[in-house]
């Protein structure tokens, strides 16, 4: 839910979804702040696109073994987030399950040949630039969104906005005094909704595997590949992170889900972050 009468409320596609961005409070020009926050998705989406041949990252999956390529820095945070997310989760979470993702069609196959093997750990990352020690596809779509979101309520707020929202497919930046309801869908009926509760200043991220399943030998899987087996994960429960910022909160939904425990990991802790396991019907 949100304010009955927002001063903008604008949604466009990006990033493989629907992103909408919406202002309650601005002392600026609302408009002049929507597009801003439009145009930095679009710019993250740009950068750090698999899909998007010309894109930096695709440059890194392509070139990266063989000689450093240079990044933007937002390219160049992500990758240092996605690593710092990978030492702190054991390896469950990790950016190099792309070979996977692209044999079950999760993911458009590049023309060279996949990639064996390898982790996100494999990057050596520096200032303005990265190259890998092995071959590597990178797939950033696990938290790029995430990092898409944080990047628009920073132009939002630069641009005089004190109160509003963006929602990326389900990842959701809420900022302002007011506190605001979430809900999340239930797993097992989509339909359906579960409330969270109120907050304000949080970051809200779900994985879940109703609207992006694909049917393979093993049953329904969903795009989230467990890097220990190269398997990816059977259609069940969801997870949702609540966070302080949308990158973190989309990431760790990955790491949770695999984690294979109902009882919070404790790494969920070192970054200030809650987990909500959904098996359908019923909350975990």
């Amino acid at each position: 839910m949100s304010p009955s009468s927002p001063e903008a409320r604008r949604a466009r596609p990006l990033l493989g979804t629907l992103v909408e961005v919406r202002i309650d409070a601005c002392e600026g020009d609302a408009e002049a702040a929507v597009a801003a926050a439009f145009a930095a998705v679009a710019q993250v989406q740009a950068l750090m696109s698999f899909h998007d041949l010309d894109s930096e990252l695709s440059r890194l999956n392509r070139l990266g073994h063989r000689l450093p390529v240079s990044l933007h820095p937002w390219t160049v945070d992500v990758l240092r987030r996605a690593q710092a997310l990978h030492r702190a989760t054991g390896g469950l979470f990790d950016p190099a399950v792309a070979p996977a993702l692209a044999a079950l069609d999760f993911l458009p196959a590049p023309l060279a040949a996949a990639p064996r093997g390898g982790s996100i750990a494999d990057l050596v990352v520096g200032d303005g630039v990265a190259c890998g020690v092995r071959p590597l596809w990178l797939d950033l779509g696990g938290i790029a969104k995430g990092y898409a979101v944080d990047r628009a309520v920073d132009a939002l707020r630069m641009r005089g906005v004190r109160a509003g929202a963006v929602n990326a497919g389900g990842d959701l930046r809420l900022f302002g005094d007011t506190p605001q309801p979430v809900v999340v869908r239930d797993p097992a009926d989509p339909c359906r909704h579960w409330s969270l509760g109120e907050f304000r200043d949080i970051a809200i991220a779900t994985s879940a595997g109703y609207y992006a399943a694909r049917s393979t030998a093993d049953g329904l899987v969903m795009p989230i590949i467990d890097p220990r087996s190269d398997r990816a994960v059977a259609v069940g429960p969801s997870v949702t992170v609540l966070a302080d910022e949308c990158a973190t909160a989309d990431a760790l939904t990955k790491a949770v889900m695999l984690s294979g425990t109902d009882a919070p990991p404790a790494w969920l802790r070192d970054f200030g972050a809650q987990a909500v396991r959904l098996e359908g019907r019923m909350a975990a």
